[in-house]
C-alpha cells in the first residue's frame, strides 16, 4: 500500500518532489565535500610537513661567517635524534640572466643547491617527489616561478665568479619548509656536478641548511645554542607552519564557504519538508476521516522521504567528489592538501544526511496529530485568528497595487519570508567580505601594517653594493643622486630604503635572533607606532610586541644587540607593528651608525613624489623611470607591491568568482523552490485575483516583487554588517601575522553597491518571474477547488 501511494504521490507532485530531490542532492553534495575539505584544511599543514619530512628545527649558516665544524657539533649532540645537511650557495639577482628580459628574480634570499642527498621531499606539479635533476636542468620554488612568469623550457644562465652555465627550467617544486611567499626565500635545485663546479670556484658563496629531528626540543635548543646563535636563520616546526598563515586564509575561506553552503541546504530542506506537510492538509484530513491512524500517516511520509533521500544521497555522493575538488582547486599552490579516504567520508556524510532528513521528517510530522478531518474542509485553517491579517491599508498607500500586495505579503508573513531573507543575506555577505578584503589588499594603503612608510612606487634594484662596512654612506649618497636625477626629469621625489638585518638580541637571560630594520632617507615620525615615543636619538629603538615577548622586554627596558662591531645597548622607546616577518622586528633610529657588512639585504627603494601626482600620472612615471634607468630590475606601484607581499590576492579573486557563481545558482534554486511552494499554497488567492479581473501579467509582477523586496532587505542587511563581519573574519589573521591594529578596509563601491546587489536582484526577479508563469494554469474556477 505504501509503495502504491508513494508512486502516485511522486507522479502527482512532480515539480515539488523534483525540487526537494535537488536540495537533498545539494545538501549531500555540500556536506560530503565540505566535511572532506574541513578535514583536509585543518590537517593540511601538519600532513604537508610530515609528507615532506620537515624537521623539528632548521638552522641556516654561511661558511664565510661560520668557523665551527657544524656537522661534528650536531653529530655529537645527545638530544638530536637524527639530522640532515644540505649544501647550498647564496646568490644575488645579478647572478641570474634570463632569456626573457622581462623576467626578474624576486628580491629576498636566493639559494641554489644540488640534488645530492636531499633532506626534504620536494614535490613536483604532478605530486611526485623530486629525486634527481638532469645536468643542465633547474627546478625552483613553484610560487616564485608563478610570480615572475617563468615557464617550463625557458632558459636561465647562472653566472658565479665568471663561471656561466645555461639551465633549462624543468618545473616548479613545492618546498614545505621555505616555500611560502612569506618566507622570502627562493630555492633553486640543480644537478650535483653543475653545483660543484660553482662551489669549487668560490666557497664564500657557500652555506648549509641543517635539518634537525628531536624528541627533546627544549634540551636540544640549549645544547646547540653555541652554533644556533651564529646561524643567520633558524626556525622551529611551529614557525614553519606559521609562515603559511596567508596561504591558510584561502583554505580557511573555503571552509567558511562550505559551512555556509551546508547551513543554506539544511535550512531550505527543513522549510521544504515542513511546507510540504502543511500543504497536504486535505490528504491528511481525508485519511483521518476514513480511520487511518497517526502512526500510519507519519509512516507514509517517512517512506516517501526515505526514497527521495536515498536517491538524492547517491547522486549527491557522486557529485561531491568533483565539487570538492573544484573548491580545493582554488586553494594555495604553496600547500599540498590531501585526504586519504574521501570516498569513505563522503558515503558516511551521505548516510548522516539521510538520517537528518528522516529526523526532520519525523519531527515535522508531529503536526499530523493536531490535524483534524474538518481541516480538509476549512482549507487547512481552524477559522481562528488572533491578530490582524494585514498591517497596511491599500487606501492609505501611495504604492501601486502589485508592489503594495507584495510588500503586504512580506509584512503579514514574516516567518515565511524571513527564512528567504536570511539565506539571501548569507549568500551575498560572503561576497561582500571577499570584496572588502581584496580591495584592501589592492589599495596600497597597508604600508603601516608592514611597518613601512607610505610611498607611490617601489624600485627593485641591486643592493649588494651597499652590503659592506661603509654601505650606509654609499646608500645615502645613492638615494640623493636618485632624487636629483628624478627632479631633473620633472619628477621631484623623496627616496627611501629599508635595510634588513638578523641580529642576536638579549635581555637578561633571554636571547633571540630578531630581524631588524634601518631606514635610510626616512625620519622616525614617518612610521606608525602602537605605544610609546618614536626613537629620537642613537641608542634608541622601536620593537614589535611579538619580538618583545620573545625576550620578555617592554618599553623602557635596555636590551643588548650583538653586532660584528661588538655588543651595543639600546633603550626600547616604542612598540610598532610589522607583517614583514610574521610580526618579528626591531627598528633602529634613522641616524644610527651601523655596519652594513652584516646586512642580509633590503626592501626595494621607496619613492614618494612631492608634487602629488594622480594614479594615471604615477603609471606614466613608472614607464618613464624604466626607460631612463635601465639598471633597475623593476619599477612597480605601491599597490602592486603590497598586493604581491600579501601573495594570495589572485587566489582570493578566484574564490570570489566561485562564490559569485554559487550565489547565482543557490539564489535561483531557492527562488524557484519558494515561489513554486507559494503558488501551490496560494492557489485560491490567485484564482480569486483572476476572478475579479486581474490579468496574468500583473500577477507575475506581484509574485516577482515579493522576491525583489526580500532581496533589497537582504542587501541592506549585508551592507550594514559587511564591515563588522569582515573585521570578525579577517582581522584575526592579520593579528596572527603581527598587525596588532588590524586593517582599515577599503570599499569597492561598484561591487558593493552595484554589481553584487544587481546580480542578486536580477537573479531573483528572473527566477521568480519565470516560475510565476505557472500561475497561468490556475483558473478563476479554482477558487473553490478542494480536491
Amino acid at each position: 500500500m505504501y509503495f502504491n501511494i508513494l508512486k502516485k504521490d511522486l507522479k502527482r507532485k512532480k515539480t515539488m518532489n523534483i525540487i526537494l530531490l535537488i536540495f537533498i542532492i545539494l545538501a549531500t553534495m555540500f556536506v560530503s565535500s565540505s566535511v572532506n575539505n574541513i578535514i583536509s584544511v585543518t590537517t593540511a599543514l601538519d600532513n604537508y610537513l610530515d609528507m615532506a619530512n620537515a624537521p623539528d628545527y632548521l638552522m641556516v649558516t654561511m661558511n664565510k661567517a661560520f668557523e665551527k665544524d657544524v656537522e661534528n657539533f650536531v653529530n655529537s649532540a645527545e638530544t638530536i635524534e637524527n639530522y640532515s645537511i644540505e649544501k647550498m650557495m647564496f646568490l644575488s639577482p645579478d647572478n641570474f640572466i634570463f632569456e626573457d628580459e622581462n623576467i626578474k628574480v624576486l628580491n629576498g634570499t636566493n639559494m641554489i643547491q644540488s640534488d645530492e642527498e636531499l633532506a626534504l621531499n620536494y614535490f613536483l606539479s604532478d605530486g611526485s617527489i623530486l629525486n634527481k635533476v638532469e645536468s643542465g636542468k633547474l627546478y625552483m620554488t613553484e610560487g616564485a616561478a608563478d610570480t615572475i612568469g617563468i615557464e617550463v623550457g625557458d632558459k636561465i644562465i647562472i653566472d658565479i665568479e665568471g663561471i656561466k652555465t645555461e639551465f633549462t627550467f624543468a618545473g616548479g617544486i613545492k618546498d614545505a619548509v621555505l616555500g611560502s611567499n612569506q618566507s622570502g626565500v627562493q630555492r633553486y635545485i640543480i644537478n650535483k656536478d653543475d653545483f660543484n663546479r660553482y662551489l669549487e670556484k668560490d666557497k664564500d658563496y657557500g652555506g648549509k641548511l641543517i635539518y634537525i629531528h628531536t624528541n627533546e626540543f627544549e634540551n636540544m635548543l640549549s645544547e646547540i645554542k653555541p652554533i644556533s646563535e651564529n646561524s643567520i636563520l633558524n626556525m622551529d616546526r611551529a614557525y614553519m607552519e606559521f609562515i603559511y598563515i596567508f596561504d591558510m586564509i584561502v583554505t580557511g575561506l573555503i571552509l567558511v564557504v562550505s559551512s555556509i553552503l551546508i547551513a543554506i541546504a539544511f535550512v531550505v530542506l527543513r522549510f521544504t519538508i515542513t511546507f510540504t506537510l502543511t500543504e497536504e492538509f486535505r490528504e491528511i484530513g481525508v485519511m483521518k476521516a476514513i480511520g487511518i491512524t497517526n502512526f500510519k500517516i507519519r509512516g507514509l511520509y517517512i517512506v516517501k522521504y526515505t526514497a527521495l533521500s536515498i536517491l538524492g544521497a547517491i547522486i549527491g555522493v557522486i557529485l561531491s567528489l568533483p565539487f570538492g575538488n573544484l573548491l580545493m582547486s582554488v586553494s594555495s599552490k604553496s600547500i599540498i592538501i590531501s585526504n586519504q579516504s574521501p570516498i569513505f567520508i563522503n558515503v558516511s556524510c551521505a548516510v548522516i544526511v539521510v538520517g537528518v532528513i528522516l529526523l526532520f521528517c519525523f519531527c515535522c510530522t508531529n503536526k499530523v496529530k493536531k490535524m483534524k478531518p474538518i481541516d480538509a474542509i476549512r482549507n487547512g485553517e481552524t477559522g481562528e485568528r488572533f491578530r490582524k491579517r494585514s498591517y497596511m491599508k491599500l487606501g492609505k498607500s501611495k504604492l501601486p497595487a502589485m508592489p503594495f500586495l507584495a510588500l503586504n505579503d512580506i509584512l503579514s508573513n514574516p516567518k515565511r519570508f524571513g527564512i528567504i531573507t536570511i539565506i539571501f543575506f548569507l549568500c551575498i555577505s560572503l561576497s561582500f567580505i571577499l570584496s572588502l578584503t581584496i580591495s584592501t589588499f589592492e589599495s596600497g594603503t597597508m604600508h603601516n601594517l608592514f611597518g613601512l612608510v607610505e610611498c607611490d612606487l617601489y624600485i627593485e634594484d641591486d643592493i649588494t653594493d651597499f652590503m659592506f662596512e661603509d654601505g650606509q654612506q654609499k646608500l645615502q649618497k645613492s638615494l640623493k643622486d636618485l632624487e636629483k636625477e628624478l627632479e631633473k626629469n620633472g619628477m621631484p621625489a623623496k627616496c627611501m630604503k629599508e635595510m634588513v638585518f638578523t641580529l642576536p638580541v638579549s635581555f637578561g637571560e633571554n636571547r633571540a635572533n630578531i630581524i631588524s630594520f634601518h631606514g635610510i632617507g626616512t625620519t622616525m615620525d614617518m612610521y606608525e607606532y602602537l605605544e610609546g615615543t618614536p626613537p629620537q636619538n642613537n641608542g634608541e629603538i622601536a620593537i614589535t610586541k611579538i619580538s618583545a615577548n620573545k625576550i620578555k622586554a617592554t618599553i623602557g627596558d635596555t636590551i643588548t644587540i650583538h653586532t660584528v662591531d661588538g655588543d651595543k645597548q639600546y633603550i626600547i622607546t616604542a612598540f610598532f607593528q610589522s607583517m614583514l616577518n610574521i610580526g618579528d622586528g626591531i627598528r633602529f633610529y634613522s641616524n644610527e651608525n651601523l655596519n652594513y657588512i652584516q646586512s642580509q639585504g633590503g626592501i626595494g627603494t621607496q619613492v614618494k613624489f612631492s608634487d602629488n601626482p594622480t594614479e594615471e600620472e604615477i603609471e606614466d612615471r613608472i614607464k618613464k623611470i624604466k626607460s631612463i634607468f635601465s639598471k633597475f630590475d623593476d619599477v612597480k606601484s605601491s599597490k602592486k607591491t603590497i598586493s604581491e607581499m600579501l601573495s594570495v590576492t589572485d587566489t582570493l579573486k578566484a574564490i570570489k568568482i566561485l562564490v559569485v557563481i554559487l550565489t547565482i545558482i543557490l539564489v535561483a534554486l531557492i527562488t524557484v523552490l519558494m515561489e513554486r511552494s507559494f503558488i501551490s499554497k496560494d492557489q485560491t488567492e490567485i484564482a480569486l485575483m483572476k476572478a475579479i479581473g486581474i490579468k496574468n501579467g500583473k500577477i507575475y509582477l506581484y509574485h516577482s516583487f515579493r522576491f525583489l523586496f526580500i532581496g533589497i532587505v537582504a542587501v541592506i542587511l549585508s551592507e550594514i554588517f559587511a564591515m563588522p563581519l569582515t573585521h570578525l573574519c579577517i582581522d584575526p589573521v592579520f593579528k596572527m601575522m603581527g598587525a596588532e591594529s588590524g586593517a582599515n578596509y577599503i570599499k569597492n563601491p561598484s561591487e558593493l553597491y552595484i554589481i553584487y546587489p544587481g546580480i542578486l536582484f536580477i537573479t531573483t526577479m528572473i527566477s521568480a518571474f519565470i516560475t510565476a508563469l505557472y500561475t497561468r494554469k490556475i483558473k478563476s474556477s479554482d477558487i473553490s477547488n478542494n480536491e
